[in-house]
């Protein structure tokens, strides 16, 4: 296989620069191993893309996927083993190779989960992992956030202008707030509810509690596995460094969206990205000739 760009994940960004690439009449390849769209997918509402209100995140990846399948872009679901970035090549685990030209990186990121039973039953229906994404679905309700020290400092504050109660549930003793009921060294242990969450169990201090809420928003924080580059590419805390074009230091190799070194991960900064990327890697192809 060989195309012009090659682009590793299949989110907002990676789908974004799809289409750029695409309709710059590149030949264009998506890779992806896990869910096409990502995190994006999974999201019940998407409430803060421009246009978009109201919609399933599974909407808006529908939308864009067949925006990129009308230019003729693959997707093709393959494991990476290594990258010759010298070479170009990609090598896959079933003993495929892909040659590239320019390479968008976009696997995203992560949130790092509760870790129990009720939490896959329950996702997405009362537990959220983004307080700017589902925050307002939850206004005026009583609402819980799990946090690990500092880490969900940002969606205990923007909650605490929606919610009608919130409380904050740290698996640390760091996180320290005077106007809220905050429980310390804590550890979740049941999230109630049938269709939706209804409550939250969990030990602080060594004492048991039971809460009952609407909404349980875990903010632990954001894990990527970056061990495919981080050998070659420049990382900081597991994010890939580039610059405003989303070049990294290996030349005519991208990254975009959450994977990358940034202030704010949202659908909307992802996008920018993506079409960033993709133009600037049409600008690197257009050297080639």
């Amino acid at each position: 296989m060989q195309f012009d760009v090659v682009i590793i994940g299949s989110g907002v960004a990676g789908l974004t620069a799809a289409l750029y690439s695409a309709r710059a009449g590149k030949s264009t390849l998506i890779i992806e191993n896990s869910i096409i769209g990502g995190t994006t997918a999974t999201l019940e509402t998407v409430e803060n893309y421009p246009g978009f209100a109201g919609k399933t995140g599974a909407e808006l990846i529908s939308t864009m996927v067949g925006q990129v399948f009308s230019l003729s872009v693959s997707i093709e679901m393959l494991n990476i083993e290594h990258i010759d970035y010298e070479n170009k090549n990609i090598y896959f685990t079933d003993g495929q190779i892909c040659t590239y030209k320019a390479l968008v990186i976009a696997t995203g990121t992560s949130y790092i989960p509760l870790g129990i039973n009720a939490e896959e039953r329950l996702k997405f229906k009362g537990i959220s992992y983004c307080a700017t994404c589902d925050g307002r679905l939850y206004k005026d309700k009583k609402v819980v956030v799990v946090t690990n020290g500092a880490k969900g400092a940002d969606s205990i504050d923007y909650l605490e202008g929606l919610a009608s109660e919130l409380i904050v549930i740290d698996t640390t003793n760091l996180y320290k707030n005077n106007n809220l009921q905050v429980f310390s060294n804590a550890t979740v242990v049941d999230i109630e509810g049938d269709e939706y969450v209804e409550g939250i169990q969990f030990i602080s201090n060594g004492n048991q509690y039971s809460i009952k809420c609407s909404a349980v928003f875990v903010c632990l924080g954001k894990d990527s596995n970056i061990s495919l580059f981080e050998n070659k590419i420049k990382t900081k805390n597991k994010k890939i460094i580039t610059d405003d074009n989303m070049q990294t230091n290996i030349d005519g190799v991208f990254a975009a969206g959450d994977i990358r070194d940034k202030e704010l991960r949202q659908i909307v900064t992802a996008c920018s990205d993506g079409a960033i990327a993709a133009t600037q890697a049409i600008k690197y192809l257009s050297k080639l000739k």
